[in-house]
């Protein structure tokens, strides 16, 4: 008896291993969601609206792809509670979450896997119709099983292990995380094993801003037809800047061809392929959104063979979580908590700091492929690497941000991270543009702020909500808890469009993406440097660590 019990006491790994594949498979679509939608609905709305010319005032092709990129995040602030409370209330054979799972899961695949379809439709107007239904459709659909997914494990494990059971999860969403990075690789191999020859070379050609396949001379330079009298010998530097980016066009002024006129005239344009009915070619995506709906479907065979309920800790009880006086435990406001004047000021002053750190983060997502594609003419299915070492480096750092966070507190670490990240992102602006004809010293000092810049973000997501939750104790979690997200989700909404704001301004030119985070992490920076509050001593470790364990289930 006393074998079978100490057997049983421990972390069920196989089984916890099994309820992460449903992690990875949600993991795994959002990487490629946010990697390749952006470029694709760019592509389709710049062709639309003519470069961005026939929108209205301050409308840019990049604002508009900026805010379809929140809609994920407001589905997830409208739906994803509400279905989370709903499976805590369902009865079934397969449990309360599963339901949710096996039926609404395939269909979000088949709506992602029909995304880059939609876009291949030549009515320009009814292309991008299709892609905004389905992409509605797939954020809706994500959003009835995601939450259901992510409480597996608080339901299989019980409170004392699911500090293990997390880190599991964590590691099987990280691992989705970077297969999503690496699928477009991926699917450009598998194609090509397949014989889909023109398919395989379409996924790895050189293309413009419109998503068009370029012509190329035997060495693999790319044809550029020169307008008006244009001699590029004469402005060979300007020249070769264009030739290396991923832009389609070249303008000078039209009166002497000098970069310092205001009246810009198109002087070049790269080539584009055109196919037998004359029409340029497309890359076409379809490949790499397939291969990945299909994983995620595997993921979800995988967790509804082998996932057993754990009968102990998912009891087919309803469980309520209410007030002495038995209704729903009220919203408390921040001037009605019985904390301190400074301690609400500090409060604030945290969320404000949130507000804007996050507005940075969350618009690097959205706009790094289309970056890559314009300054470094890096195709999507290679620049998502890029995003895989900054993320690997955020998940590397993260043990030893935890670490910095209790021996030298968690405001110096935060303090830390955001002066590391201001410094390298303002050194890469500077040498992307004093540097610009040095394009190998420019990737270098890139890869370095990838690198160095995700372990400053690990030293700041790690440490902000143990703050957040130490300025109001023990007996404000939940409450606090609250704060936390309502800050973090605001600025995922915020951020991507602000951002593509300031881009849509100078031209849709998206180095401007690094003086976004760089103005909002150094405004967060100053903001967080009044926070006096948020310590914790070595007594309080231990809750705070459940409690963030909790929040981020």
């Amino acid at each position: 008896m006393e074998k079978n019990k100490k057997k049983g006491s421990g972390l069920n790994y196989k089984q916890t291993f099994i309820i992460g594949f449903g992690f990875l498979a949600c993991m795994l679509m959002w990487s490629v969601y946010n990697s390749y939608v952006p470029v694709i609905f760019r592509a389709k709305l710049t062709e639309i609206t003519n470069g961005g010319s026939a929108l209205p005032g301050f409308l840019s092709v990049a604002l508009i792809v900026n805010a379809i990129m929140t809609i994920d995040n407001i589905f997830g602030v409208i739906f994803q509670p509400y279905f989370g409370k709903r499976s805590d209330n369902t009865h079934s054979k397969w449990g309360k979450r599963m339901p949710y799972i096996l039926i609404c899961l395939p269909i979000c695949a088949i709506f992602f896997s029909l995304i880059p379809v939609a876009a291949t439709i030549k009515s320009l107007v009814l292309s991008v119709v299709l892609m905004m239904t389905v992409i509605i459709f797939f954020n809706f659909t994500m959003s009835v099983w995601r939450s259901p997914v992510v409480s597996l494990m608080p339901d299989f494990t019980p409170s004392s292990l699911q500090s293990d059971a997390n880190a599991v999860i964590n590691i099987m969403g990280g691992i989705g995380q970077m297969v999503g990075f690496v699928i477009g690789t991926i699917a450009t191999a598998l194609v090509g094993l397949l014989g889909f020859t023109a398919l395989h070379d379409a996924l790895k050609a050189k293309t413009n801003t419109l998503g068009q396949i370029l012509e190329t001379n035997a060495d693999g330079s790319v044809v550029v037809n020169y307008l008006n009298g244009f001699v590029p010998e004469k402005y060979q530097d300007a020249v070769d800047n264009f030739i290396a980016s991923g832009r389609d066009s070249l303008y000078f002024d039209g009166t002497n061809f000098s970069s310092s006129g205001t009246d810009a005239q198109l002087v070049a344009q790269k080539v584009a392929k055109l196919g037998a009915d004359g029409n340029p070619i497309y890359v076409n995506y379809t490949p790499v959104f397939i291969v990945a709906a299909i994983i995620t479907i595997l993921c979800l065979v995988v967790l509804a063979i082998f996932y057993k309920r754990n009968k102990q800790n998912d009891l087919s009880k309803d469980v309520f979580i209410e007030s002495e006086d038995g209704g729903k435990a009220p919203k408390i406001k921040i001037k009605d908590l019985s904390i301190t004047k400074t301690e609400k000021r500090s409060l604030l002053t945290m969320l404000a700091a949130l507000f804007l750190i996050n507005n940075a983060t969350e618009a690097i997502v959205p706009n790094f492929t289309n970056f890559a594609l314009d300054t470094l003419n890096v195709k999507p299915i290679y620049s998502t690497l890029m995003m895989a070492v900054f993320a690997v480096s955020l998940a590397a750092f993260g043990i030893p941000a935890g670490v910095m966070g209790r021996k030298l507190g968690r405001k110096k670490t935060i303090i830390i991270g955001l002066s590391v990240i201001v410094i390298m992102f303002a050194i890469y602006l500077a040498v992307s543009q004093i540097f610009a004809t040095s394009r190998t010293f420019v990737w270098v000092v890139l890869w370095i702020a990838i690198v160095v810049g995700g372990a400053a973000v690990g030293c700041i997501n790690i440490n902000t909500l143990p703050l957040v939750l130490a300025i109001g104790g023990r007996d404000y979690v939940g409450t606090f808890t609250g704060y936390y997200y309502t800050a973090t989700f605001s600025a995922a909404i915020t951020g991507p469009i602000l951002c593509g704001l300031l881009i849509g301004l100078f031209n849709d030119n998206y180095n401007y993406m690094f003086l976004f985070c760089s103005i909002m992490f150094a405004v967060g920076l100053a903001v967080i440097t009044q926070v006096k509050h948020g310590e914790s001593s070595p007594e309080d470790e231990e809750w705070i660590k459940e409690a963030v364990e909790a929040a981020e289930d």
